[in-house]
């Protein structure tokens, strides 16, 4: 037992220290530098809203609403923003970038320690346990989201370990008070801030247990199975329950587009990076379909190996549910590319609300570590390694330095990258697509990534090869395959310095009118919260629906088709309704300043005439009327429960509160009171 103790503690030392290492360059600096891509949503979003809600919550205030962006939107509603997230709080107490450095690097250990718990449920031994986190940790489904600025994606993934844990280890004691540890790993999943991973966890955790219970059909286990998504959400109910609310009033409370949905699935060349993680180009310059942050699929030359090793040498009852579980994921997570999305976007709940359905891949990544560990556990336990296992590393070895040779002397290559351009889907300059020297470039990193894969593949072989003899050499392959995974995380490790998030003409500009107006920022809407702005659009999904279908409209477009994506290609006169009154862009480091034609209006106007029209069409079609005049008059779809008729009016604005009375023809005079605090 002691024994035991000793070496998970050890285990869970090493995952630390592995985690302190990648970052410890920004942990202890205290500077302004973050993680993440200059271009990356950590940019153009995530620390805005951190610093946002953090701000307000150090105030003593729980911010439900925010007034900098999209002329104003929910907040808290809108989940992303994780309040409530007990690992966030380190964000009350450190400075938004430190605080945001700190909190990936804990959350990468988090996730190794979980996984690492969950191996041990299932029985494995500390060093195949440790591997699996190690594994997991800098894997291509998990870590490069760390490139792509996604702080809650990953607090959100790092929880489902944990929930698979709770299942293992409902079935190993049977005891139902484990089930107490999933609805605390569901209520924590929730409260960080990504839904999408809770939904498609919940699918994958429901599958998994449903495996389990074949045959090991228990009533007791079963209920306490069934209880764990249940009690998840009353836990996390305070989160929750505004969040289905708010969902009701955005664009994502009703069906996407098809076609949105269906972008960001699995391409199913990118199979292919689970052998080489830089074959369609390095994470900054990828070339191939997509992000690459959603669809590489990495874990590792060692860990691949050992998990086929498993699929083929385990015991049928350690290796069949997880490869039933890697299939189906994998399958969904192709989305488009199959028959199967179109069945599940028309009648399977949930499936037509998101987008980047490539992220059960993720979950695949769970259970392939799964199958890596067991499969390196049982050369550990058996302490013999079959001669046949070891040829086939070699000839594996030896198949992919072929691969290599014929990619560096193929002609073929242009072809390949024009097929990613031609797709449609690749987010890539069109213009490197002609490059010669680029294409050249990505020529080589391809060749190169394959070499490698070869020679790591040949080193494991050798070290499996001394292991026959010293079966401690084993511990060679965990340095092999964790050693390969770090530098393969390292090597899409971003950062950049937070103070350029925010033009520091655009605040000394915004700092000197006087008034009560928006602005537009085409190149960085978010800034605003950071600068205390007001912004007539924004970078986030959470837009309230009737907001995003009159900005579509406005741009000719399809407002049934509405989303937080609109490209602004014009002024449109209505926008003085929302006091637009400057446009700001940028060339090159300069700043442009644009004034809006028309004046935009005051915050409150006490217009006493309106019109009830039958839908929403029909009041677009009046704001185009040329006798329309929005001081004039208000067009509704429910009519008032009483006209005004406006005699005298009244407006203070203090302590935090707005206070409007106004008198009528009959003498009679009413007061509305609302809180402007956001």
């Amino acid at each position: 037992m002691m024994e035991g103790r000793r070496s998970t503690i050890v285990s869970l030392i090493l995952l630390l220290a592995v985690a302190l290492a990648m970052f410890a360059d920004l942990l202890f600096a205290g500077a302004t530098r973050v993680l993440g891509h200059p271009g990356s949503d950590m940019f153009l979003q995530y620390f805005a809203w951190r610093e946002f809600g953090f701000r307000e919550l150090a105030k003593g205030n729980l911010a439900l609403w925010n007034p900098h962006i999209f002329s104003g939107a929910p907040y808290f509603g809108g989940m992303q923003g994780a309040l409530l997230y007990p690992p966030n709080w380190l964000f009350l107490v450190l400075p938004t970038p430190v605080a945001i450095n700190w909190s990936v690097a804990l959350h990468v250990f988090a996730i190794g320690a979980f996984m690492f718990f969950w191996m041990k449920q299932r029985g494995l031994s500390a060093p195949a346990s440790f591997f699996a986190g190690t594994l997991v940790m800098f894997c291509g489904t998990f870590f490069p989201h760390v490139f792509a600025g996604h702080l809650p994606q990953l607090s959100t993934m790092t929880w489902s370990p944990l929930v698979f844990g709770s299942i293992d280890a409902v079935f190993k004691t049977q005891r139902v008070r484990w089930s107490l540890l999933g609805m605390f790993a569901i209520a924590m999943q929730t409260l960080a801030g990504f839904p999408q991973y809770v939904f498609y966890t919940a699918i994958i955790a429901g599958l998994y247990a449903a495996l389990r219970l074949i045959g090991h059909w228990n009533w007791r286990v079963a209920a306490a199975l069934l209880s764990i998504y249940p009690g998840g959400a009353l836990l996390a109910a305070v989160q929750l329950l505004p969040a289905i609310q708010t969902t009701r009033e955005t664009t994502r409370g009703f069906r996407l587009p098809f076609q949105f949905a269906s972008m960001l699935s699995l391409p199913p060349e990118n199979f292919m990076t689970l052998l080489s993680p830089d074959f369609f180009g390095q994470i900054a310059k990828y070339w191939g379909r997509w992000y690459l942050w959603e669809t590489s699929l990495f874990i590792g030359i060692a860990g691949l190996v050992f998990a086929i090793y498993a699929a083929i040498r385990c015991e049928r009852g350690t290796k069949w549910r997880p490869l039933i579980v890697v299939c189906v994921a994998f399958l969904l997570a192709l989305g488009a590319y199959t028959p199967l999305f179109g069945f599940l976007y028309t009648w399977a709940p949930g499936f037509d609300r998101f987008r980047s359905i490539s992220k059960f891949s993720f979950l695949a990544s769970l259970f392939l570590c799964l199958l890596a560990a067991s499969g390196l556990d049982r050369l550990f336990r058996q302490k013999r390694i079959e001669i046949p296992f070891i040829a086939a590393v070699f000839a594996a070895a030896a198949a992919l330095g072929v691969a290599g040779w014929w990619t560096s002397s193929t002609g073929s290559w242009p072809g390949l990258m024009n097929a990613s351009r031609a797709s449609g889907q690749s987010y890539l300059f069109p213009q490197l697509y002609a490059d010669t020297g680029f294409i050249a470039q990505s020529q080589d990193l391809a060749v190169m990534s394959l070499f490698v894969a070869a020679g790591v593949c040949a080193l494991l072989g050798i070290i499996l090869a001394f292991a026959r003899r010293e079966p401690r050499a084993l511990f060679g392959a965990i340095a092999l395959g964790a050693a390969e995974v770090f530098i393969f995380a390292h090597g899409t490790r971003a950062t950049f310095d937070s103070a350029t998030i925010v033009n520091p003409d655009e605040k000394r500009f915004l700092e000197e009118p006087a008034g009560d107006y928006r602005i537009m920022n085409v190149v960085n809407p978010n800034s605003a919260m950071l600068i205390s702005a007001q912004d007539m659009w924004g970078y986030e999904a959470t837009v309230v629906r009737r907001y995003a279908e009159f900005m579509t409209w406005s741009q000719g477009g399809d407002p049934d088709q509405a989303m937080s994506y609109v490209k602004f290609v014009r002024y449109d006169p209505l926008f003085a309704m929302l006091r637009l009154r400057y446009v700001l862009g940028q060339r090159g480091n300069e700043l442009e300043i644009g004034d809006a034609p028309e004046p935009a209006m005051s915050h409150v106007h006490l217009i006493s005439n309106y019109r009830v029209l039958p839908d929403r069409n029909a009041i677009f079609d009046a704001l185009r009327s040329a006798t329309f005049d929005p001081t004039r008059c208000i067009h509704a779809v429910v009519a008032s429960c009483c006209p005004a008729r406006e005699r005298s009016d009244k407006l203070q604005i203090a302590a935090g509160k707005l206070h409007l009375a106004s008198g009528s023809a009959a003498g009679r005079s009413s007061s509305f009171t609302c809180r402007v605090r956001a």
